[in-house]
């Protein structure tokens, strides 16, 4: 067994190749290893081939670190740990991430699961390998880990959070291997470069999973900092990127400023999340000067009830009066909304549906998203979920199907209809921007304009696009393939 030697996996988490997203995930932890001397190699299912996984794995290595979101991920996620079983059924499998951090006794009973790291990763995954390298069983002392001895399972108490003013710049080291691996894919648009300026959000979303991994607290890199890796990128290669906060520079106006400011002087094109009530036409303006070229904003509702029991933090008002600001501007925008919240009812859901019509009105070309609610484990609003009937799974892979598109939330009559909403919305506002340029526009060019006849008259009888949507869901990973064939 090589005793230095990291393996750290990201398999696939969507059947769409325009989530290929450089996987910070792995590459913040990947950087703090090589910065201790540990030896790592990287396994990203979107842009490596399975014999590269399979190679790394025979060289025996002392773990194998496995991250994974709630979602559509989990699948994939299992099925390389069964590869990596298979090939070395002594060496550990580490999962990490926020299903596993939130979900940790529950993902341990896996027998594809020995470790389980929650929160941050950066050290717990350095003191695990210490840990190993010294042949030790016994893990107690290392806090952030989930372990198993037997049939017994023990969570050690949470980590402390790290001060991300000494980490390293996660594109350093093998980290520059994926990252212009994704710079060759990606040609002129290099939009699934990741830069993270942030970790946390001031704010407490009760659909949101950063009430329990970052409980809340906000950490900002200095502006020596962002400048000295903005530099990096640049030097090697990046000119457009996305910001991976949560809220971009966790919404600190003062800092925005600095940075958009020195993003400029970089001539950096860049896409960030933004909270609504956050510009002024000034802010706007300076945003476009510095070469900001995509905004999101999760508005989720118009109704002032709703917002207030999702615990948004935001009202009606401010929504109306950020759309004014907004809409003013050129920088190509979205705003998310979401339907099928618990105890939501028909007319407030409709009357989100309205305001899909009324934000294309007051801001033409915007799009406007709108996703079913999906019950998160350890988000604030899943104990209201499971009071109102939601069952959870209750082994890991039940959950590989918790996303936008599988609704099963009991309080809903009709699952059927979200769904169509869902992806009727996406074909009929999201068209320009994800699906004409690849080559599946051939069939999803006739399908957008039947998708803006559908919400025109919000006629969803025989809704055929479900089942294409299906299907290239199941048969996502081919179609993957089929693009890298057709893009080399």
């Amino acid at each position: 067994m090589n005793k230095n030697l990291v393996v750290l996996s990201y398999a696939n988490a969507s059947p769409f190749p325009y989530h290929a997203w450089t996987p910070l995930a792995i590459l913040s932890l990947g950087a703090y290893l090589e910065q201790h001397g540990i030896e790592v190699e990287y396994f990203d299912e979107r842009i490596h081939k399975m014999e590269r996984f399979k190679e790394l794995v025979n060289r025996k290595p002392l773990m194998i670190g496995l991250s994974t979101m709630t979602c559509f991920q989990i699948k994939n996620t299992i099925r390389l740990a069964k590869l990596a079983r298979k090939i070395s059924p002594d060496t550990p499998l580490v999962w990490g991430g926020t299903h596993p951090s939130m979900m940790a006794e529950q993902t341990l009973e896996s027998d594809m699961v020995d470790f389980v790291v929650k929160g941050e990763g950066e050290h717990t995954l350095l003191e695990l390998m210490r840990a190993l390298q010294e042949g030790k069983k016994e893990f107690s002392g290392i806090d952030g880990l989930g372990w198993k001895s037997g049939s017994k399972i023990t969570l050690n108490k949470d980590r402390d959070f790290l001060d991300i003013e000494n980490l390293p710049f996660p594109y350093d080291g093998k980290g520059k291997e994926i990252l212009l691996e994704y710079i060759r894919r990606s040609g002129d648009t290099l939009e699934n470069i990741g830069y993270e300026s942030s970790r946390g959000c001031p704010h407490k979303c009760g659909f949101c999973y950063n009430v329990y991994f970052h409980k809340n607290v906000c950490r900002v890199k200095s502006m020596e900092k962002i400048r000295t890796e903005l530099l990096k990128l640049k030097e090697l290669g990046v000119h457009k990127m996305t910001f991976y906060d949560d809220t971009f520079l966790a919404g600190r106006k003062d800092v925005m400023v600095n940075i958009v400011e020195l993003l400029k002087e970089l001539n950096f094109k860049w896409i960030a999340n933004v909270r609504i009530n956050t510009f002024t036409p000034d802010l706007l303006k300076k945003f476009k000067e510095g070469g900001c070229v995509y905004l999101f904003f999760g508005v989720e509702s118009p109704d002032d009830d709703v917002l207030k029991f999702i615990r948004k933090g935001q009202n009606r008002r401010m929504i109306d009066e950020g759309i004014k600001v907004i809409s003013q501007g050129d920088i190509p925008t979205l705003y998310s909304l979401m339907i099928g919240l618990p105890g939501e009812t028909e007319e407030q859901m409709n009357r989100t549906l309205d305001f899909a019509d009324e934000l294309r009105r007051r801001h033409p070309g915007a799009e406007v998203p709108i996703q079913p609610y999906v019950p998160l484990p350890g988000t604030l609003m899943y104990e209201e979920a499971l009071k109102l009937g939601f069952k959870a799974p209750t082994h890991l892979e039940g959950w590989k199907n918790f996303t936008n598109d599988e609704v099963k939330n009991p309080w809903i009559k009709n699952p059927g209809l979200l769904h169509a909403i869902y992806i009727n919305s996406f074909l009929a506002f999201r068209y320009d921007r994800f699906l004409k340029n690849f080559w599946s526009r051939i069939v999803f060019g006739p399908l957008h304009k039947l998708s803006l006849w559908r919400w025109k008259h919000r006629n969803y009888k025989f809704f055929i696009e479900i089942y294409m949507y299906l299907t290239y869901k199941r048969l996502g990973r081919f179609f993957i393939m089929l693009e890298k064939i057709i893009k080399s």
